[in-house]
């Protein structure tokens, strides 16, 4: 056990409800090994005079914990961590090369495909792929799995003329690039992200199983064949209690 806790940091003039707050420090602090999976964590009564509040809203924060699997209840006993709640890590490589890695590092991510069919064109997403402003495009709509709780929501549009039937055939393992190389020899070489903080709408909430409250980030990205030509565009809304963001920047000087 480590016993360095995380600062407790409650702003109880917030709107984000308090127990919705002490939800986030606990789960933090499992996070960061304060207790590991299977040791009790504090009592009530240490909890509510750490965060100065009371029982029934340090119960409400647990329900919240419990539903999400991180922690038990033993009868007689106390509250137990149930699972270290890891966020996946998101290092912005090409879709393959991530891919690749999370396999070698074991973790599961699943893609479900929601919904697939042929768009009528979207003039900016057009302009942005560099095809006709009257080309159709294909779209594809999947959410990923992580742990067994949504961790994003991916949208991708591509031209349909480079990749005929995509939409009306499943794809391989439901993933887009290992489809878009194996059936259509479409492989990316590069991609462009563009990374924002954003409130998804009731309609998202619902598809991630989340409220208002949660931390979401919109990633933006633009794909490129090897002669520069635009493969595909998404929009992914990544979750950000369960998804953290790894940057690799080179001095191209040096």
């Amino acid at each position: 056990m480590n016993n360095n806790s995380s600062k407790i940091n409650i702003d109880k003039d917030s709107p984000i409800p308090i127990y919705y707050q002490v939800a986030s420090s606990i789960r933090d602090r499992i996070t960061n090994n304060e207790w590991e999976v299977n040791e009790k964590i504090p009592s009530e009564a240490q909890l509510t005079k750490e965060y100065e509040i009371s029982r029934v809203t340090l119960r409400k924060s647990l329900d919240v914990l419990h539903s999400e699997g991180i922690i038990k209840r033993e009868q007689g006993k106390g509250v137990f961590v149930e699972k270290n709640p890891q966020p996946m890590l998101h290092d912005f490589s090409l879709p393959s090369t991530l891919g690749n890695r999370l396999q070698e590092s074991g973790v599961n991510v699943t893609p479900l495909i929601i919904s697939s069919h042929i768009s009528e064109p979207i003039p900016y997403i057009n302009k942005i792929l560099e095809i006709g402003e009257e080309e159709p495009l294909a779209y594809i709509k999947r959410i990923f799995i992580f742990n067994n709780k949504p961790i994003g929501l991916n949208r991708s549009w591509l031209a349909n003329s480079k990749v005929p039937g995509i939409t009306e055939n499943r794809l391989i393992d439901n993933r887009l690039s290992l489809t878009l190389a194996n059936v259509y020899h479409l492989k990316a070489k590069s991609i462009e992200n563009s990374i924002q903080a954003i409130i998804p709408d009731a309609s998202d909430m619902k598809t991630l199983n989340i409220n208002y409250l949660s931390p979401a980030t919109l990633v933006k990205s633009t794909s490129y064949l090897a002669d520069k030509t635009p493969l595909e565009y998404s929009t992914t809304i990544w979750l950000g209690d369960r998804v953290k963001f790894n940057l690799n920047i080179k001095n191209e000087e040096e």
